[in-house]
C-alpha cells in the first residue's frame, strides 16, 4: 500500500507506533502502527498495520512502503531513525501518550506537552544534561508548518 498516491498534496500520513490504545514507549517493540490522514488540518483514520517482525529493517521497510509523511513514536534508535528520515518520513521521537491525546497535540501544534520525562525536545534523550546546549543549535522543524517542540519548553 502506498498511502500518497491520488491524494492532495497537502494531505499527510501520520503513522503512530502503538501498544494497544497508546504509543509503545520504544519504537523497536510496537506491534502496531496506527496511520492517519491528515488532510485540511482535519484527521482521518488511514489504516493499521500489524508488526510481527522485531527486526528493525521490517519496521522501516513497513513505514516506508506505506508512504507515512510523519512517524510519532517513542524511543527509537538512531539508525532506524536516520533511515526513516533519509527515505523522507519525519521522526518525531520521545513522545508518549493515548493515542487521541497525541493526535490532538499533533493537529494543535503542541506534542511538546506529550515528550517523555526527561527528553524535553532535545531530539536525543538525555543529550540535554551532558552540555550539548550550549555547542549545537536549537533543532526546529524541518520544514514551515510542520510540528516540532516549543523551543520554551526545550529548556525545562
Amino acid at each position: 500500500m502506498r498511502g500518497n498516491e491520488g491524494r492532495n498534496t497537502n494531505s499527510k500520513l501520520l503513522c503512530l507506533a502503538c501498544y494497544e490504545d497508546r504509543l509503545a514507549s520504544v519504537f523497536d517493540n510496537a506491534p502496531d502502527l496506527k496511520l492517519f490522514r491528515v488532510e485540511d488540518h482535519k484527521i482521518c483514520p488511514a489504516g493499521y498495520l500489524s508488526l510481527p517482525s522485531k527486526d528493525p529493517k521490517d519496521r522501516t521497510s513497513a513505514i516506508i512502503a506505506c508512504g507515512a509523511t510523519f512517524l510519532i513514536c517513542g524511543a527509537i534508535c538512531g539508525c532506524t531513525m536516520n533511515e526513516l528520515e533519509q527515505a523522507g518520513t519525519k521522526v518525531i521521537p520521545w513522545i508518549s501518550g493515548m493515542i487521541d491525546d497525541v493526535l490532538s497535540a499533533y493537529q494543535q501544534n503542541c506534542l511538546e506537552n506529550h515528550v517523555m520525562p526527561g527528553c524535553r525536545g532535545r531530539g536525543r534523550c538525555g543529550q540535554g544534561n551532558r552540555g550539548f546546549r550550549a555547542r549545537r543549535p536549537p533543532q526546529n522543524a524541518m520544514h514551515a508548518g510542520e510540528p516540532s517542540l516549543n523551543p520554551v519548553h526545550r529548556s525545562k
